[in-house]
């Protein structure tokens, strides 16, 4: 499995939005199902999100999937949205199961800068106290986090689609997913500078809007939920950008084969 060095990263958002563009309908309902999926898991307190971490790597691959799909000149469709449950699907629990225990070890990990109100806020939605937001603690805890999360991140970016394409294990897969980022670490940084600008231009519109619109808070979250929904797409695309930029050696199926053509 070669990985190679990456275009610039900005060209995989680029990519996205066009895989986007050959779909906006399909891609928004699928995208917004998932959301609505995702949100209703999360109403079971603890259970929820836990199910809905666990399951992501599966779910990634799905976009993974309607990407390839789209790149092949292909026609999105609902069942889709389910298709990366038919390719390793033990494997990908496997893989969100340890995704699951990584983020509880990075809010652990947090823990230390805040006395833990950052991982009670993750896990059980208690915001922190006025205290520990006007000390910094919170703060700190955010920063720490971002810092350890990063290497699991890495680990994490391609696994669930080398374990469905590739046929690999789980360890593998976080160990090529890791290195191949870390190689192209370049890329990554401007890829993940162009969304942080992208994400202070939403912040710098919402807040226009909020002054716009004083009064009319549920207006404004509505906003919010639409600027956001319309963006996901091309960020899920991106995904499958960036895979086809750095492992273009890879098999791409159109669609993951069925449980019973795995070895």
């Amino acid at each position: 499995m070669r990985v190679v060095p990456a275009r610039n990263g900005w060209s995989w958002l680029v990519r996205g939005f066009a895989l986007f563009r050959k779909s906006p309908p399909m891609w928004l309902f699928l995208v917004f199902t998932y959301w609505i999926a995702v949100a209703l898991l999360g109403q079971i307190r603890y259970v929820g999100p836990a199910t809905s971490t666990v399951l992501l790597p599966a779910f990634s691959v799905s976009f993974m999937v309607m990407c390839a799909v789209l790149d092949r000149g292909g026609l999105l469709r609902p069942a889709l949205l389910f298709s990366g449950f038919r390719s390793g699907p033990a494997t990908l629990v496997a893989l969100g199961v340890l995704y699951l225990l990584s983020i509880i070890m990075v809010l652990g990990v947090a823990s230390f800068a805040d006395a833990g109100a950052l991982m009670q806020w993750v896990l059980s939605g208690q915001e922190p106290s006025v205290e520990a937001l006007r000390d910094g603690s919170v703060s700190r805890a955010m920063l720490v986090a971002t810092l350890a999360a990063t290497p699991v991140l890495m680990a994490f970016w391609f696994a669930p689609v080398l374990v469905a394409w590739n046929r690999i294990g789980a360890a593998q897969s976080l160990f090529y997913s890791f290195f191949a980022v870390l190689r192209n670490w370049r890329a990554f940084f401007v890829y993940g500078a162009v969304l942080a600008l992208a994400g202070v231009v939403f912040i710098v519109a919402v807040t226009v809007a909020a002054f716009l619109m004083q009064g009319k808070v549920q207006v404004l979250h509505s906003l919010a939920l639409i600027l956001t929904l319309l963006s996901l797409p091309t960020v899920f695309a991106s995904f499958y950008a960036s895979y086809r930029d750095i492992f273009p050696e890879n098999a791409v199926p159109a669609e993951p084969p069925s449980n019973r053509e795995n070895p």
